[in-house]
């Protein structure tokens, strides 16, 4: 009884170890934004959910006029997306959602030294999968192409 016992207890804390949630950034340059603290809420296999991510600017960054999310297979992002700074600061944008792409059209640029919010409220999950992979793409003011810049994933338990 004691080792079974044991057992669970190590399993439990190993588990207890492992993140839900990863953020990835394609180029390790810091003259580029990275993707960071992507979460998932809850974290648990509900079918609507709230999926968020910040994408931080660095100061030595070009500042951004757009930024693109492909939305993976299994998973449907409706129109309720907030955008805010790091001091909770609204950040005004146009974002539309097109199928698999959302795309947000900054009316002003966003300034290097700032961290981006992105909250997708009531995504819908109907698909199963163990992680849902987001690539994250931007574009520079005076740039005319997406730059992947890396992918936020969520991973569920």
């Amino acid at each position: 009884m004691k080792k079974l016992i044991h057992a669970v207890a190590l399993t439990l804390t190993i588990a207890s170890l492992s993140s839900a949630a990863y953020g990835t950034t394609t180029m390790k340059n810091s003259g580029f934004p990275d993707v960071v603290g992507a979460v998932q809420f809850p974290q648990n296999k509900a079918k609507i959910v709230r999926d968020s991510f910040k994408l931080e600017i660095p100061q030595d960054s070009r500042a951004l006029s757009q930024m693109t999310i492909a939305v993976p297979k299994g998973v449907t992002v409706r129109n309720d997306i907030e955008l805010s700074n790091q001091f909770g600061q609204k950040i005004a944008a146009n974002i539309t959602v097109n199928g698999r792409t959302i795309t947000t059209v900054f009316p002003q640029q966003v300034a290097p030294g700032t961290e981006l919010n992105i909250v997708l409220n009531r995504v819908l999950i109907s698909g199963t999968s163990n992680a849902w992979l987001y690539p994250v793409s931007v574009r520079f003011v005076g740039m005319n192409a997406d730059i992947p810049i890396g992918v936020f994933r969520l991973q569920i338990y």
